[in-house]
């Protein structure tokens, strides 16, 4: 199978004061197209720095970035933005929905710069299983009815890859599970690679692949035997 992301030696490094903080230190990972891939890590394992570098909103200190064949290290800011607006789908914990607009209108001003419809933004809806809330407001909406208006938002434009960061971080245990499984199954069904970062361990078991991440190092990397 062809190769999606190919990352050598990628550090990602900051400065406090005197101190180099190394976030990322010599990580070295393809994913392929189509995956569930479950970053897992404690809170400053470099999970979500990466999540970031993968999602082009950040560049490494060192080392290539290869998406599809292009690395991303040496491609200029006005392409970046493309790639994010077109290729990368976005999940985030805070949900990052507008509290003035109902479910349907969060979508749809997702999918205004396309020319997309409401009647899209209902289907979507109707894929996350939110097709009788659609005339809600996020401040009517449960925690996990509002994570999957995100979703439903981050599919809008058919992206290759959906970068979800603690999608269920503000959500109980019975819940996260829900959108983890949500995430998986419309991935299969639309193609996309998913990349989750999460601290949870039990979360991060239900994905076919789990990568560790420990002070800035790939830790495991361990794909799920099919039945």
């Amino acid at each position: 199978m062809s190769v999606l992301y190919e990352l050598s030696g990628v550090a990602r490094y900051f400065q406090r004061g005197p101190t180099t903080v190394r976030a990322l230190d010599d990580v070295s990972l393809e994913i392929e197209p189509g995956e569930f891939v479950a970053l897992e890590g404690p809170s400053g394992s470099g999970k979500t720095t990466l999540l970031q570098i993968l999602g082009a909103l950040d560049r490494p200190s060192a080392g290539t970035v290869t998406f599809d064949g292009s690395d991303l290290v040496k491609q200029p800011d006005s392409e970046l933005a493309e790639l994010r607006l077109h290729s990368f789908g976005f999940v985030f914990q805070q949900f990052n929905l507008i509290p003035t607009l109902t479910a349907v209108e969060n979508v749809e001003a997702k999918l205004a710069p396309a020319g997309g419809t409401r009647g899209r933004a209902l289907e979507l809806l109707a894929e996350v299983g939110l097709a009788e809330r659609a005339d809600h407001l996020p401040a009517h909406l449960s925690g996990g009815e509002q994570q999957r208006v995100a979703i439903a938002r981050a599919l809008s434009f058919e992206p290759r890859v959906v970068l979800a960061d603690e999608p269920t971080g503000n959500l109980d245990s019975a819940t996260g599970g829900e959108i983890i499984d949500l995430l998986a199954n419309l991935a299969a069904e639309h193609g996309s690679t998913v990349i989750v970062a999460t601290h949870d361990a039990s979360l991060a078991a239900r994905a076919p692949r789990r990568v560790a991440m420990r002070d800035g190092k790939l830790a495991g990397n361990v794909r799920a035997v099919p039945a």
